[in-house]
């Protein structure tokens, strides 16, 4: 349908220049969906990513090409923002998860050379003290 659009477009700008001299484009604007519910909902379903329902919702509301093609920079340039912000985080967690491993692991070793065996502990109680005070 946005290639029937986009065909109609032109095929009207270029009727328009003809007959009017002017350098003007005409910008046809239809709506191919019912509503931009729909879209949503195939985006939120996972069925399209937002390069195929962002260009589909803008258009159905009435967005130019110019504005659509400039609403896509944007968010191709939030998306990159958002995957260098993710992969930072996910660098500082592996690190941290790293330095939390290698002082588990110093620790236990540590433990492991000064605490004694329980092989070694005596396993005599001693007697109970007797009461203070008390008369034999």
């Amino acid at each position: 349908m946005a290639s029937v659009a986009l065909t109609v477009n032109d095929i009207l700008s270029q009727t328009y220049t003809a007959i009017y001299s002017g350098g003007d484009e005409l910008i046809l604007t239809t709506a191919p969906l019912a509503a931009t519910g729909e879209v949503l909902a195939l985006y939120a379903g996972g069925l399209v990513d937002f390069e195929s329902s962002m260009p589909a919702a803008l258009h159905s509301m009435g967005c130019s090409a110019e504005e659509i093609g400039a609403a896509l920079e944007r968010r191709r340039e939030r998306e990159t923002a958002e995957n260098v912000v993710k992969a930072a985080a996910e660098r500082t967690n592996l690190a941290e998860l790293l330095a939390r491993e290698k002082l588990v692991t110093t620790h236990d070793a540590g433990e492991s050379k000064s605490a004694p065996k329980a092989s070694t502990l005596s396993t005599h109680t001693p007697a109970p003290a007797s009461v203070a005070g008390s008369d034999d």
